[in-house]
């Protein structure tokens, strides 16, 4: 059965105040995972690895700034994902709002040709290290593009199958994309599914599986042909307190399952 996590930053202000109470809750609720989110140096590799131990939690991977992987930082990252025990670096975002990478002059195709070539490099390195890579999505992707084809088809048709595909669900709806229909597209890659709630009216202020939630979960988890690596919670809902959000979400999830 694939593994039921949750991405770190639905409950990083709960991780703030205490790292490992918050994950023995987590575990308590049913989720067997965690993707980390935030700074390396925020984190102690010791607290790190006993908050997992006493919560009974895996690592899934790490949400990474993509400064953390160039050649100036590159060595000290996998330095300590490897001390942390964590075998998946994930890209967390490239250009967008945010402008990691480039800004809005510095947007057209070419740079996400160059992105591709740059991901397709560092999973080369990261591979001999003992760590795979992810990338994951936001609205941009999906609103995005070029000759036809939106910035994700442009990225995911020019990575190397070695690269995890971590789809962002909410983010995906959010951009007009249609999660389904990327993941009939792409089901033959590894796959982390992010399940972000996501109604058009509420934006992310919803729980999974509500009825103004716009995913189709049922349909989603249970694509012929598709298999996840992990399937993991990441709500932006900041209508409730971060745990209730978690454990009502991993409640509504169990149903599809």
């Amino acid at each position: 059965m694939v593994g039921i996590g949750i991405a770190m930053y639905t409950v990083h202000r709960t991780v703030e105040k205490d790292l490992s109470g918050t994950f023995i809750k987590l575990s308590d609720m049913g989720y067997r995972g965690i993707e980390f989110y935030g700074e390396l140096e925020n984190f102690s590799q010791e607290k790190v690895k006993g908050a997992l131990r006493v919560g009974n939690m895996a690592l899934t991977g790490w949400h990474l700034d993509w400064k953390r992987l160039h050649k100036e930082a590159f060595s000290d990252t996998v330095r300590y994902l490897q001390g942390c025990g964590c075998d998946m670096a994930v890209v967390q975002c490239l250009g967008g709002k945010w402008n990691v990478g480039h800004d809005q002059n510095g947007e057209c195709e070419d740079r996400w040709l160059y992105y591709a070539e740059w991901l397709n490099q560092v999973s080369g390195q990261l591979q001999k290290e003992g760590i795979r890579l992810a990338y994951h999505n936001h609205e941009h992707e999906f609103s995005l593009h070029y000759h036809g084809k939106t910035v994700y088809d442009i990225l995911y048709e020019n990575l190397s199958p070695d690269i995890v595909m971590e789809l962002d669900s909410g983010n995906c709806i959010e951009g007009g994309g249609d999660p389904l229909k990327v993941l009939e597209k792409y089901g033959d890659r590894t796959i982390i599914l992010h399940l972000k709630p996501y109604a058009g009216q509420k934006g992310f202020d919803v729980v999974l599986g509500d009825a103004s939630d716009e995913n189709d979960w049922d349909a989603m988890i249970h694509l012929s042909g598709t298999e996840f690596e992990w399937l993991l919670v990441e709500s932006e809902n900041r209508l409730l307190p971060e745990m209730e959000n978690a454990a009502r979400c991993i409640g509504h999830l169990r149903k599809y399952l």
